[in-house]
């Protein structure tokens, strides 16, 4: 998997290619695993929701976000655009943490 992630201040961007997108449109999820010293990972998990919005789940061992299944599908309509899909959270602290996901439209070309 070549999944991409991006932290930045109060942001987290996962652009991921055809093929992964096609994974996770087929009911899987993809993932990005991060391998740390001492034998700790740091893993980012995207997952489909046949029912419900958008999660993020988060403890010190990666990031679980879950997109609904009808979102991804009617995105998959709009490929190969350069948008993405995008969701905020609320923060406890009164900010917010905002999601983005996209496909490498460059890369689904080559694929």
């Amino acid at each position: 998997m070549t999944v991409n992630v991006k932290l930045s201040e109060q942001a987290v961007r996962i652009r991921v290619t055809r093929g992964e997108f096609d994974t996770l449109i087929s009911s899987r999820a993809i993932s990005l695993d991060v391998s740390l010293p001492r034998n700790h990972s740091f893993r980012v998990n995207v997952r489909p929701a046949a029912i419900g919005g958008w999660t993020l789940e988060s403890d010190p061992t990666g990031l679980w976000i879950t997109i609904p299944r009808a979102e991804l599908e009617a995105f998959a309509e709009s490929l190969p655009g350069r948008g993405g899909l995008e969701h905020s959270f609320e923060l406890a602290n009164g900010g917010a943490v905002e999601i983005s996901f996209e496909v490498d439209v460059r890369k689904a070309r080559e694929e």
